[in-house]
């Protein structure tokens, strides 16, 4: 079947120009297209090598939710990949997803990610980065700790993820897609598995796999707490929508905390910035860490925008 490549992107330019290099070397025996939507105003460039094979639509600030839309609409393959501007794929994991949709109907399957071998090794030297692979930040795994996982086999999950989702072109518009309501990149893919749960679709996710998710613009704090803030902000939207089950209810108490801590958070990641980078201080970075990320939660889930 012919495979249909879709990748989002928004001022990343250098990210998504690798992340496109190394899609165009995975896919040179496939039947396939590679569609990039930018969902930025600045006009994205590509070098000569990738012009003749990657074809780019623009969907200006509309949305990640609505830049994959965007992209399925103009795809002709029976099978759609979406896949984040940020990830790495190799020739192995596009057979695989072939070959797993030969087998298997009616799903979504996302294969497995992990940081880069050499960026963990990186990211281990500092504070920060003992963090992200402490609490799991660093792979698919350890985002659902917690829930059910199995390292040897394919394995039915109870939600999806977006960074690399693949499923048919027909399944795709029977779900009516993503919901466009969603500013930012977070909850669209908790919204998108419950209508295709109540469609009766079964998502699979296959581990063996070991895409490498390339977020090198997103492991300074700063940047890596913005991305939390719209998480917060697009868990208010799928709570708006229905969702109570992701509602968080913040006490008067516990409110006033936040405020104060909102406003305080420039001397926190003053601290952070200036505690020393060794393993003794790790315990302390992690909780001042851990109320950084409570704000920005706070902050982005009762942001008025």
């Amino acid at each position: 079947m012919k495979l249909s490549i879709i990748i989002p992107t928004k001022d990343r330019p250098q990210l998504v120009i690798e992340t496109l290099t190394a899609v165009v070397r995975a896919v040179k025996k496939v039947d396939n297209e590679i569609l990039v939507v930018n969902d930025s105003e600045k006009p994205l460039i590509l070098p000569d090598a990738l012009t003749n094979v990657v074809t780019v639509l623009r969907n200006p600030k509309a949305g990640v939710a609505s830049a994959r839309n965007f992209g399925a609409k103009n795809a002709i393959g029976e099978l759609l990949l979406f896949i984040d501007d940020d990830m790495l794929i190799q020739a192995e994991d596009i057979q695989t997803t072939l070959g797993l949709h030969q087998k298997y109907q009616r799903c979504c399957i996302n294969l497995n990610w992990i940081y880069p071998p050499e960026r963990s090794a990186r990211i281990a030297q500092t504070s920060f980065g003992r963090y992200l692979i402490h609490y799991g930040f660093t792979s698919l795994k350890g985002w659902n700790r917690g829930n059910d996982w199995n390292d040897e086999e394919i394995f039915v999950t109870h939600g999806i993820t977006s960074q690399y989702l693949s499923m048919t072109k027909k399944d795709f518009e029977e779900s009516g897609g993503y919901n466009e309501i969603f500013p930012h990149a977070g909850f669209e893919d908790y919204e998108f598995a419950k209508r295709l749960q109540a469609l009766g679709f079964i998502f699979y996710i296959y581990p063996k796999s070991r895409l490498f998710h390339n977020e090198s613009d997103r492991l300074d704090l700063n940047a890596w707490l913005d991305r939390r803030r719209r998480g917060g902000a697009t868990r208010k939207v799928a709570v708006g929508l229905g969702y109570q089950e992701v509602a968080i209810y913040y006490s008067f108490t516990k409110k006033i905390i936040l405020n104060v801590l909102s406003f305080s958070s420039p001397l926190l990641q003053f601290v952070v910035r200036i505690l020393p980078n060794k393993p003794a201080f790790d315990s302390i970075h992690f909780r001042i860490v851990n109320i950084l990320l409570a704000v920005a939660i706070y902050e982005g889930y009762n942001s008025k925008k």
